[in-house]
């Protein structure tokens, strides 16, 4: 049975104190009014109410640790005494014993529940013992009457109430254990879900993380992310103490008394050791927890090598940078982008407003005039946020004396302590954009100019540029000596003269690539130069003029009668004179040489074409001579080979005859040839008769013609009508029959020949050209070189019959006449040759837009 805690407790104390109390009232009243004499109970049931009496009082004023004992206690204390009244153990105060037992196991702990029972037993066994020996002086008394139903009904119910409440307590007692054993599932349920979270994403983490016993400092387990950072396996690791992670035991002695004072560490700096031996840079955090039974450590590492790497190359470069900025000699600034103001300056002078660093921190660029107004300061910020950088802006700015200084500006964004600022370079163009102006009026000045007035423009203004009393521009002779193209001294224009170079700055300068100066003395570096020393002249720089190989064709020099001091720009515009020089230097000579050339080009025009018409009246009259000398002895042999095969060709075996018309075939073909030797000959002599010919009504002649000598080939033409030409008809006769011949011989293997005859529209002021065109095998245009030269041909005489001399022969016709022909063709798709008879070919436009006429006849 449970022991009754807490509030129950205390409620059940107060209800039996006040049943006890009530059932020894009406005992005691009973006992007094119907009680036999001599066997009242009064004094027990007094002392019982005054036993409840006390315990009520003791739980209603929040004193019931000890009621429990006080009611079990006076409850014993009472059965005795009612045993001892009524004279035996056998009468109802038995149940005062089992309402004891009852309490005390209900109220009480195991201990006093054992002492109650064992009391109950010792005096139940010395009141027994008692009464069989008859030591009890009372009679027993068996009566049953009232009061003896009111003795155990009372003590029922205190038995009841205390099972009631018991069991309630049990009941209680079981939920409150039930709900303790499902939140205690739920706990572990819990804690198991929170293990395996913790599992995962020990296991998951990407970095490394180990697990130590704090007593050992024995491995317990590692994750993956530990096995790729330190190279170990998982077997390899556990186990083991973890000194072997460390590069310095001394750091870990210092870590590990810093962890257990603290029970915790984070991003603690070290170096770890790795399998291979190398280290590496590392934080790492541990924690073992603020319960000092806590035994486990966990550790996380982080692998900073890569960041203090990085860490380290920014710092570098920001050294770097900070180096460069504050030692650039050329004036960098950091603004912020939103009003200007300067953050910081560097030490480099300000050539372009001439400010000191001091003078510029905690102003604005407005303020100290590097924008003239706000609103150039607004575009370039503009440009400047839409590109992200400004290379060469131009702008001007006012120095600190008040006048505009011309500035060109280099400008990127960076961020500077979080903020958007401008890093900038400022450069002080005002000498450039003066040397630009000069330039520029020099070259407006010498523009209009060529020549030899080109070099006088071109010495006033050097004198004007560089200040010097005397500027000479000459150019080499090919006797050594050099020839004045302009003079310039005192704003005067002297006459040209031609000087030698021995002994003279001149002669040096023409030695050496570089300029030459002499700032002061110079009779004394030259002293043979007795010219110079007689014009009193102290300082001297000059320039050689060279071609496109290098070689001196002249030269450029100033002369001051005053040691100089050079101005920077100087040297700069000299180059830039002496290089303008060259190139007109070299222009001059150019055109001198075509003059010459000019002047000599239609004699020698004449002459040669005088010597190629002699020889090529030579060359027609011996080939003339020799074809026809040719023909006698080839019609001798024709002859005798002809009758030798009437006299004795039927005797003669098969090879005989074969010998025998080759040698026929062999002079016909020769005597095709020579015939072709002896036209082209012809065409180179005579003189031309132009005359306006019908070249359409040619054409269909010959072409009919053609059509009788092949009467079984079928043929399609297409002949455009009225096309005329101012030609020698002769001639013409000629050049259309070799290309009708052409085009019928090679489109012979096509089932339908078709012959075009036409014009090409004139472009511009340039003659017509007439063109032939056939279907035939055509030719390939990488061999059309040959076709218009002697004895060439592109198909092989197996094939197509022919000497090779048609087509040089129409050539040479066409450029009697100042024509030209050309051919054009593609293999198995044709040919078309195009030719004009020179700028008096005109066939008329009427005739030309006319419809073609066509087909068989």
């Amino acid at each position: 049975m449970p022991v009754l805690v807490g509030a129950p407790r205390t409620r059940v104390l107060k209800l039996l104190s006040l049943v006890i109390g009530l059932a020894a009232l009406l005992v005691l009243v009973l006992d007094l009014i119907v009680a036999s004499p001599g066997r009242h109970e009064a004094w027990n049931a007094g002392g019982l109410m005054v036993v409840a009496g006390v315990a009520y009082w003791l739980v209603s004023t929040g004193r019931a640790q000890y009621v429990a004992h006080l009611i079990v206690f006076g409850t014993l204390v009472i059965a005795v005494n009612s045993v001892l009244t009524y004279g035996s153990v056998r009468t109802a105060v038995g149940f005062l014993f089992v309402a004891a037992v009852a309490g005390a196991g209900t109220f009480l702990g195991r201990t006093a529940l054992i002492l109650t029972v064992a009391a109950s037993v010792g005096a139940l066994g010395v009141l027994t013992l008692a009464e069989v020996n008859g030591w009890l002086s009372a009679t027993p008394y068996f009566e049953v009457g009232l009061r003896v139903w009111i003795t155990h009904s009372a003590t029922l119910v205190v038995v009841a109430v205390m099972a009631y409440y018991s069991r309630r307590q049990l009941r209680d007692s079981f939920l409150r254990q039930s709900e303790e054993l499902e939140l205690r599932k739920k706990t572990e349920q819990e804690r198991d879900r929170s293990l395996e979270r913790f599992a995962r994403i020990f296991h998951t983490s990407p970095s490394p993380m180990v697990a130590q016993s704090a007593r050992s400092g024995m491995i317990l387990d590692v994750n993956p992310a530990f096995e790729r950072c330190y190279g170990y396996t998982r077997a390899q690791a556990l186990g083991r103490q973890d000194d072997f992670l460390w590069a310095d035991a001394e750091a870990r002695k210092t870590y590990m008394a810093y962890l257990f004072a603290a029970r915790r560490a984070e991003q603690y700096p070290v170096r770890g050791l790795r399998a291979d031996g190398s280290t590496f840079d590392a934080l790492i955090s541990s924690e073992m927890g603020d319960d000092p039974e806590d035994k486990l450590i966990m550790t996380t590492i982080s692998d900073v090598s890569a960041q203090n790497e990085v860490m380290e190359r920014l710092r570098r470069s920001e050294e770097r940078f900070a180096k460069a900025f504050n030692f650039s000699p050329l004036n960098m600034t950091i603004t912020r982008l939103a009003d200007g103001s300067f953050v910081e300056v560097n030490r480099a002078e300000d050539r372009a407003q001439g400010l000191a660093p001091e003078e510029l921190k905690g102003k604005t660029s407005i303020e100290i005039g590097a924008w003239l107004t706000s609103r150039d300061r607004e575009a370039f910020v503009a440009q400047l946020m839409r590109d992200g950088r400004v290379d060469g802006y131009e702008t001007r700015m006012r120095h600190k004396d008040g006048h505009l200084v011309d500035t060109r500006l280099w400008a990127e964004l960076v961020e500077f302590d979080g903020e958007p600022c401008i890093l900038s370079c400022t450069v002080n163009i005002s000498d450039e954009k003066q040397r630009e102006a000069l330039l520029l009026s020099v070259a407006r000045g010498v523009a209009a100019e060529t020549g030899e007035a080109f070099f006088g423009a071109l010495t006033r203004h050097l004198c004007e540029a560089i200040g010097a009393d005397m500027v000479v521009i000459g150019e080499c002779r090919a006797d050594g000596r050099v020839r004045t193209l302009a003079i310039r001294q005192n704003g005067q224009s002297l006459p040209n003269f031609s000087f030698p170079t021995e002994n003279t700055p001149c002669g040096q300068t023409l030695l050496q690539q570089d300029m030459l100066i002499c700032a002061s003395d110079l009779p004394r570096h030259y002293p043979l130069a007795t010219s110079l020393i007689e014009s009193g002249c102290q300082a001297y720089l000059g320039k050689a003029l060279r071609d496109a190989d290098g070689t001196p064709i002249g030269v450029i020099f100033s002369l001051w009668r005053e040691p100089i001091q050079l101005r920077p720009d100087t040297q700069a515009l000299v180059s830039i004179f002496a290089s303008r020089a060259t190139g007109e230097l070299v222009r001059l000579r150019h055109d001198r040489e075509i003059q010459r050339l000019n002047e000599t080009l239609e004699l020698r025009v004449r002459e040669r074409t005088a010597d190629l018409q002699k020889l090529n009246a030579e060359l027609d009259s011996f080939a003339y001579s020799v074809s026809h000398d040719l023909k006698s002895p080839l019609r001798a042999i024709d002859g005798f080979t002809r009758l030798l095969d009437e006299e004795v060709g039927p005797r003669l075996s098969a090879d005989e005859r074969q010998l025998l018309d080759r040698v026929l075939s062999s002079s016909r073909r020769m005597g095709a040839l020579i015939d072709d030797l002896l036209a082209l000959a012809r065409v180179s002599q005579g003189v031309l008769e132009r005359q306006m010919v019908d070249l359409s009504a040619m054409a269909s002649g010959i072409l009919a013609q053609e059509r009788l000598r092949q009467p079984d080939r079928e043929i399609e033409l297409q002949i455009a009508p009225g096309l005329q030409a101012h030609c020698d008809p002769h001639l013409a006769r000629i050049v259309l029959e070799n290309l009708f011949a052409n085009a019928l011989k090679y489109s012979r293997t096509r089932p339908v020949a078709r012959i075009e005859w036409g014009s090409l529209p004139p472009v511009g002021a340039e003659p017509a050209l007439f063109y032939v065109r056939d279907n035939g095998v055509g030719f390939d245009m990488a061999y059309a070189d040959k076709l218009f030269k002697p004895f060439q041909r592109l198909h092989m005489p197996s094939e197509f019959e022919g000497t090779g001399i048609g087509l040089a022969t129409v050539r040479r016709i066409i450029e009697r006449h100042g024509g030209q022909i050309t051919g054009e063709g593609r293999p198995g798709e044709g040919a078309r040759f195009c030719f004009s008879f020179g700028a008096s070919a005109t066939p008329p436009a009427a005739l030309r837009s006319s419809p073609l006429e066509g087909g068989a006849p």
